[in-house]
């Protein structure tokens, strides 16, 4: 079974969305190859652990290249350690939806679109998030990008 169906048969329906925007800060879905998931981490009905638990904004599974991406979308100022937080939160909620026997590219992107201090770009980009016991570098990109694209710079 294809990894977007069986994570689709394993949430529900009413967390999936179309767009990629939070807050004023969106990433175009132009280019993406279908068939693909864009799971909103903060629908009620999203596939996260307790109410007060951290969670990314979204989490973007793509079936070509078997795509894993949590997703942290900040318009305004840029805390890199709570990004970090929200990122690797979204690392363990994939975890817990995608079986380990699941070949995965996995990919935490964090986008801005405000004023970010240059030691919270810098904390970011030297920052990674553990997924399955491998640490991966968080792709950093401006608000307004495409989510291909930052997914092609991993």
């Amino acid at each position: 079974m294809s990894l977007v169906r069986l994570v689709k048969q394993s949430i529900d329906s009413e967390c999936l969305d179309t767009k990629c925007s939070k807050e004023g800060c969106a990433l175009s879905l132009d280019g993406l190859q279908e068939p693909f998931l864009l799971i909103d981490m903060d629908h009620e009905k999203a596939p996260t652990g307790s109410q007060g638990e951290k969670k990314c904004d979204y989490i973007f599974i793509g079936e070509v290249g078997a795509w894993l991406a949590p997703m942290e979308l900040k318009r305004g100022k840029l805390r890199a350690s709570r990004v970090v937080r929200q990122l690797q939160a979204g690392a363990v909620a994939a975890e817990r939806l995608v079986p380990i026997r699941e070949q995965t590219a996995f990919c935490p992107i964090a986008a801005y679109g405000g004023k970010a201090h240059r030691n919270e770009i810098a904390t970011l980009r030297n920052s990674s998030i553990r997924f399955r016991s491998k640490k991966v570098g968080i792709v950093l990109v401006k608000c307004g990008s495409s989510l291909a694209n930052a997914l092609s710079k991993a």
